[in-house]
């Protein structure tokens, strides 16, 4: 029953294609709520999983793919690191002031 087509458009059987994450939904979350920087070079790396897929370049697109979820984590790390300090920061300045307030009176 095969038409001799291949069986995705990417002209490699359905198994290898599904087999090659991109990270290109994770790649813009951490872009818009964590670190614009490295949230970029995930994306770019993520948008160049299908398009190596789609030249048969299996390897590549695996490549791509483990750079892109590298990004990912590194720019999810660094913004929960500075998420963190900020935190930190607020209750420091906020202690501080409320400490003045008392002893001003």
């Amino acid at each position: 029953m095969s038409s001799g087509m291949p069986l995705n458009p990417y002209g490699a059987d359905q198994g290898t294609a599904t087999k090659v994450p991109n990270y290109l939904v994770q790649s813009i979350l951490v872009t818009v709520c964590c670190c614009i920087p490295f949230g970029i070079v995930a994306i770019v790396y993520a948008t160049q999983v299908n398009s190596k897929l789609a030249a048969n370049d299996f390897a590549g697109a695996q490549s791509s793919s483990r750079q892109a979820k590298k990004w990912c984590w590194i720019g999810f790390g660094i913004g929960l690191v500075l998420g963190l300090l900020g935190m930190v920061m607020q209750v420091m300045v906020a202690i501080t002031a409320q400490q003045q307030g008392v002893m001003g009176n």
